[in-house]
């Protein structure tokens, strides 16, 4: 008869050190990162990326951001492809959870006519980690194709 182990489980470890080094995050913006820019060579672009956010974590303590607001403002575009000016509820909580953001206000401006409006959702998402983690500048400069 074997005695429980104090140690957790292998994939319990395993999850934990994920989470702690916030491998999901950093996938998920990288991912963002390439469907937005869509460089030639998505593999020089994955290394500059992580080169980058080695440099600014480097300097800055926390990580560069990637998307600013005309960014933000192409992907409510393409959400509306009509051109109605605004975007359903659904559409804005997938949109946002694309960008990785993880809380966000569940009730914005607009959401009792299921209609989110193109200033709504950019104040949301600044509003929210994407003001901290996607919107600076350093970012975007930083992957001009060379």
């Amino acid at each position: 008869m074997s005695t429980p182990s104090a140690t957790p489980p292998k994939n319990q470890l395993a999850e934990q050190y994920v989470q702690k080094h916030r491998i999901p995050e950093l996938f998920e913006n990288m991912t963002a990162a390439l469907i937005h820019t869509q460089p030639e060579n998505a593999k020089k672009f994955m290394i500059k990326y992580l080169e980058t956010l080695k440099d600014y974590r480097t300097q800055k303590g926390d990580y560069p951001a990637m998307f600013t607001d005309a960014n933000i403002a192409a992907v409510f575009s393409m959400l509306d492809a009509t051109n109605k000016g605004y975007i359903s509820m659904e559409q804005y909580r997938s949109a946002l959870k694309t960008l990785g953001v993880k809380k966000y206000n569940a009730r914005p401006d607009g959401c009792e006519k299921d209609q989110i409006s193109l200033q709504t959702f950019i104040t949301e998402a600044e509003e929210t980690q994407l003001s901290t983690i996607m919107s600076s500048q350093p970012f975007s400069k930083a992957y001009a194709e060379e």
